[in-house]
């Protein structure tokens, strides 16, 4: 599991936990877990103007840990 952070465009942010973060070819966000059995389940979608910002926690350089930012935009699968 991974903690990915989005920041909302109703100016808010939201912290989720998920295996799989990622942008469709169509700018939706989707949040994905894997099953026991291996096989990925969507557990949220958010529409094309709901984020501003997709950050995944992840090392720094130079050690500790950050928010690594996301690409904001083109399709992209983070895990």
């Amino acid at each position: 599991m991974a903690l990915f952070m989005l920041q909302l465009a109703h100016g808010e942010d939201a912290v989720v936990e998920a295996d799989a973060a990622g942008r469709t070819a169509a700018g939706e966000i989707v949040l994905e877990r894997t099953d026991h059995h291996g096989k990925a389940e969507r557990v949220h979608t958010y529409e094309v103007d709901a984020v501003t910002a997709v950050f995944r926690r992840g090392p720094a350089d130079g050690g500790g840990y950050t928010w690594l930012p996301q690409p904001s935009d083109g399709t992209w699968w983070c895990y």
